[in-house]
């Protein structure tokens, strides 16, 4: 019990979809003020994959909430989770918060919304995945280091 109380989780204090959410927006908001288009929208495939990250996103949050944990990454986890997609990428979810960043890009086909997808996948490697990482590696040890060498961060 003493554990679970210091338990506060990996620190992350940033909502990762206020990082999405933001460094798209940013990006919408650049590209009104000075559009630099760099092929054409195809807002079919950029549909497409927006709806595949969706998918995939939700399908991660409902195999984490059935292992029984919170998927905020503020709160600490009760379980370590390799089923579902977990079982392709450490990081499902973030990767569908890329694949929709990419389908937003697609959708545009402009210059920022490119940047966005690149400042993106760095935000979230460094601010969140970095303390994701040290916080599972100290909460689960040799089993998390197995995982993390089977199982690569992304793809």
């Amino acid at each position: 019990m003493a554990e679970a109380a210091r338990d506060h989780g990996p620190g992350v204090r940033i909502p990762p979809p206020v990082y999405f959410v933001g460094v798209m927006a940013a990006a919408w908001l650049l590209d009104r003020v000075w559009t630099v288009q760099i092929g054409p929208p195809l807002t079919e495939l950029g549909t497409m994959v927006i709806f595949l990250a969706i998918a995939l996103c939700g399908w991660a949050v409902l195999v984490l909430v059935k292992a029984g944990n919170d998927p905020r990454p503020d709160k600490p986890d009760a379980a370590m989770v390799e089923a579902g997609p977990y079982r392709f990428s450490r990081n499902p979810i973030y990767l569908g918060f890329l694949l929709a960043a990419t389908g937003l890009a697609l959708v545009w086909g402009t210059l920022w919304g490119w940047i966005g997808v690149a400042v993106l996948h760095g935000l979230l490697d460094r601010l969140v995945i970095a303390k994701e990482e040290s916080y599972l590696s100290a909460r689960f040890g040799a089993p998390y280091a197995a995982y993390k060498a089977r199982v690569r961060r992304w793809m």
